[in-house]
This record gives structure tokens, C-alpha cells and sequence, in this order.
């Protein structure tokens, strides 16, 4: 298979229906996965295939998510110290008196620049996390989903 890693094991119209379906679900509420074959008698070995496959697949997808919020933390950790770094610097700077335009101009800037790091910092952590951790949990319900399979054979075929 020569896809890319994270499309690998299910079938991405597969993937589009099941998203597009547990959208009307509430995130709380659990789900089930009824897979209606058409053969007489079940194939144990291609059902656990199947549940491989799916569970390979939200559990990638889950990871790739788990990292992006992970470089969110990071970022956002990386944005504050550097925002730590330019208040300090401004409050040291600010005790020494020269008062020249040049020095007032820096003098700004690193308090603008610190108050801005700082803001970028809780941005990044409290509204652009919001999104990754919602597609966790989403995925997670996937991942808890119960898989079942009900054959319809020739002999014994139902209509839904």
C-alpha cells in the first residue's frame, strides 16, 4: 500500500461516512458500529481483520493528534519564557534613566513585545488547544466503539 501512513487500514469514504454520521452524536454518548455483510455464515478470521485494521487506524490518527496538541503545549511554553525574558529585561532596563528617544523606543518595545509573547502564550494554550483535544475525544469514542456484524446470506437476508 503506497498511501500516506495516517490512510492506511480503512477506507477514507469509510472514514468521511463514520465522522459525518458521529457528528449528530453527543461526544459523551457512546457508539456502535453494525457492519452488514452479505455471506451466509460469519468469517471470524475477516471480522478480526476488520477490527485490527479500524483500531490501527484511530490509534494513528490518535497520536497524530496527541502530538499536535503536545506541540501547542510546547509552543506555548516556549512563548511565555520568551515573554518572561522581555519583561525582565524591561524592568531591569527601565531602572537605568537615559532618556534618550532610542532608548525609550527599546524601552517600549520590550514591554509591548512581552505583554504580546504573553498573550500569544494563553492564546495558544486555552483557544488553539480546544480543537485537537475535541478531535481526541472523538477519536477515543471511535477507538471504544463496538464493532459488530450481522451476515446476510441468501437464505436468510433482512432489510433495514
Amino acid at each position: 500500500d503506497n498511501s500516506a501512513f495516517k490512510m492506511r487500514d480503512i477506507h477514507s469514504d469509510l472514514v468521511r461516512f463514520l465522522d459525518l454520521c458521529s457528528d449528530y452524536i453527543p461526544l459523551r454518548k457512546k457508539i456502535e458500529i453494525v457492519c452488514s455483510i452479505e455471506a451466509s455464515e460469519a468469517d471470524k478470521e475477516k471480522e478480526d481483520s476488520i477490527r485490527l485494521s479500524y483500531g490501527n487506524y484511530y490509534n494513528a490518527l490518535k497520536r497524530l493528534e496527541s502530538r499536535k496538541a503536545n506541540r501547542y503545549i510546547r509552543m506555548s511554553i516556549i512563548l511565555l519564557i520568551i515573554s518572561l525574558i522581555l519583561l525582565t529585561s524591561y524592568g531591569f532596563f527601565y531602572e537605568i534613566q537615559v532618556e534618550t528617544i532610542g532608548s525609550l523606543v527599546l524601552l517600549e518595545s520590550l514591554l509591548i513585545g512581552g505583554w504580546v509573547f504573553a498573550w500569544e502564550a494563553v492564546h495558544t494554550l486555552f483557544i488553539d488547544i480546544i480543537e485537537p483535544v475535541r478531535r481526541i475525544r472523538e477519536i477515543q469514542r471511535f477507538i471504544e466503539a463496538d464493532i459488530t456484524f450481522v451476515h446476510t446470506g441468501s437464505n436468510n437476508k433482512e432489510s433495514v
